[in-house]
């Protein structure tokens, strides 16, 4: 099975996230249960849209659990193509770059559109959905949540809140 990551830039976070505060500490504990909970149910391949924040640590757990299990695929799938040669990206995107399985470039260039085309593909190509979310119905979490649900895609929630975060298979709005 096949699982994909929407979630908040680090900005949209309703708590800061800081190394040793338990805010941060029960949303990445969320994180790992979830992980452990989709690989129990038969997920193999993850894909992550590679954006700072909820997409990251995605791919940061999913890499964590892939050195436990050499069956885990890691899928970066881009927007937009990005010249890595010229690119000034995070250390640790690059780290994580370098234990995927594939990079996916969606568009050949940056245009309007085109991260919700990479929200599209990567929830077209899921069978899971898992939407790291602040409850906020707007922007493209939101839209991403909405899409999914529209294709009948099973989605796993992690929802932030001002207390961390909670786990839920599914809510109701």
């Amino acid at each position: 099975m096949i699982c994909c990551v929407t979630g908040n830039r680090p900005e949209k976070f309703p708590f800061e996230r800081i190394e040793n505060d338990f805010k941060y500490i029960s949303y990445l504990s969320c994180l790992y249960d979830a992980m452990d909970d989709l690989m129990n149910n038969g997920c193999t391949y993850y894909i992550s849209g590679m954006a700072r924040g909820a997409d990251m640590d995605f791919a940061d757990a999913v890499v964590s659990h892939k050195f436990n299990d050499n069956e885990i695929i890691l899928e970066a799938a881009f927007p937009y193509f990005i010249d890595f040669s010229k690119s000034d990206k995070s250390l640790k995107k690059w780290e994580i770059l370098s234990d995927c399985d594939y990079i996916n470039f969606i568009s050949p260039y940056y245009s309007k559109g085109c991260m919700q085309k990479r929200n599209k593909y990567m929830v077209d190509k899921a069978d899971i959905v898992l939407a790291i979310w602040n409850g906020r119905k707007e922007g493209g979490t939101w839209n991403t949540i909405k899409y999914a649900r529209s294709k009948g895609k099973m989605i796993r929630y992690i929802i932030l809140n001002e207390n961390g975060a909670e786990y839920f298979w599914s809510i109701k709005d």
